[in-house]
């Protein structure tokens, strides 16, 4: 699929076509709603390992998803078949479905009055022209810049380079209609380190819409190796209370929880700590959490969720306050709220201190933490989003008076995400951008750390 050229307008006109044979379909079923999304992907990745070719490869899918709804009841269906055949046995097997489940109130079209209207370009298309073989080579470059890093790096789990362009589009039996040329890029690194009978791997990767707005091969596979260098040596720590220092990737974690509990699955069922909580301080008075939708090339950039909703910008939290929820169509209703265009999960997401400053670099969060724990790697699942109490597995190094002393491992941080976010001091200058996410390092005041 090339920008501009026939193929693209091809691919777009026969996903239009099996949209409204869809629709159709399912109308002429007895249906009195209908949800379509299709989706049309080719993707290419390119592996190497230890200086050896592992996999080169071209895949090409389309799907459809149909959702009906028949006397407010929902059957829902997936289907990789396009053809009026498919897309017929894809429609009966949906109102099979709807036929036998229960009538839900909540279940339904949006509304008019809530569906996007305004389609601006948010740059979201920069398909790849490097053949399979030229992928192959910027892998080759990321692993060998590992290599080159320090004779300790003995061996690599790979260095892999990915592209996929696609069309989605979206369609319902109330005359909404919107499709959107996509592309997503990434190339990662994992090398392993050796030395004294110790083993550490390291990571790192990048993402963009366009291939050109990646980190260099050469960054990402030196980057990947200086993390598992770093790492030779470690140690554990006694157990005990003190501050610590989460680096942009692992602040990321934290904010995936806060985004869990406060999305509309969890609120409705009444498995979240956040539950009643709209209007509450839940994080420290200087943090804001502010979604964009419309950031050009954004990972989570949109102008309408999976039901056709309309995305605004706005602030999640402000002054540490709850003013929002992620909330699906469904969600929504369930909760007696409005949708917040949130259907396929958070936009764009940045979390902004009234406090930092722009010298507020890596350096200056490890002053700022003075003596404690700055944690670069997370492990495990240990979160309770109904209590939000949080434990999990971690990695990074011991500080004092503000310098890194020694690499940590095989211990554990553990807290409540209320007295971790209440009691979040600061945050860095270090931006990092990774998926929906956008944030520096965090500091918090008091975990508890379970070591020797």
């Amino acid at each position: 699929m090339h920008d501009g050229g026939t193929q693209w307008r091809n691919v777009k006109s026969n996903l239009e076509a099996a949209a409204e044979c869809a629709l159709d379909l399912a109308r002429r079923a007895g249906a009195d709603g209908v949800r379509v999304e299709i989706d049309h992907v080719e993707s290419r990745t390119a592996t190497v390992r230890n200086r050896v070719p592992a996999e080169r490869s071209l895949r090409l899918s389309s799907a459809v998803s149909l959702v009906v709804y028949r006397n407010g009841r929902r059957g829902a269906t997936t289907s990789s078949d396009l053809s009026a055949d498919g897309l017929a046995g894809a429609v009966a097997a949906a109102i099979d479905i709807a036929s036998v489940t229960d009538a839900d109130a909540a279940a339904g079209l949006a509304q008019a009055d809530l569906l996007a209207t305004d389609f601006i370009d948010l740059d979201l298309y920069h398909p790849l022209d490097l053949s399979l073989d030229d992928m192959l080579e910027d892998a080759r470059r990321a692993e060998e810049a590992a290599f080159s890093t320090s004779p300790a790096i003995v061996t690599t789990n790979g260095a892999s380079v990915g592209t996929s362009a696609g069309l989605s589009l979206l369609a319902t039996s109330e005359g909404f209609g919107h499709s959107v040329p996509w592309s997503t890029h990434f190339l990662s690194c994992m090398p392993v380190a050796a030395g004294a009978g110790e083993k550490q791997m390291g990571f790192w990767s990048d993402g963009a819409r366009a291939y050109a707005d990646l980190d260099a091969p050469v960054r990402i596979g030196t980057q990947a190796a200086t993390r598992a260098l770093a790492l030779l040596g470690s140690t554990q720590v006694e157990t005990q209370r003190c501050s610590v220092l989460f680096e942009p990737m692992a602040a990321m974690s934290l904010l995936g929880e806060f985004v869990n509990a406060a999305s509309g699955d969890a609120l409705y069922r009444t498995g979240s700590y956040l539950t009643h909580r709209l209007g509450t301080r839940i994080f420290a008075d200087h943090i804001q959490v502010y979604e964009d939708p419309f950031v050009p090339r954004g990972m989570a950039s949109r102008c309408f969720d999976s039901d056709g909703v309309a995305v605004s910008r706005r602030s999640v939290v402000e002054a540490g306050v709850l003013r929002g929820y992620f909330l699906g169509l469904y969600a929504a209703r369930r909760l007696g709220m409005a949708p917040t265009g949130n259907g396929r999960g958070p936009h764009n997401l940045e979390v902004r201190s009234a406090k930092t400053a722009n010298s507020d670099g890596i350096d200056t969060m490890l002053e700022r933490l003075g003596r404690g724990l700055f944690v670069t790697e997370m492990a495990g699942g240990g979160v309770n989003r109904l209590t939000g109490d949080f434990s999990r597995a971690a990695k990074g190094f011991w500080v004092e008076n503000g310098q890194i002393r020694f690499p940590v491992t095989g211990i554990t941080i553990a807290s409540n995400l209320d007295a971790m976010f209440s009691g979040l001091l600061a945050v860095g200058a270090d931006t990092a951008t990774r998926g929906s996410f956008r944030t520096g390092s965090w500091l918090i005041d008091e975990m508890r750390i379970g070591g020797s």
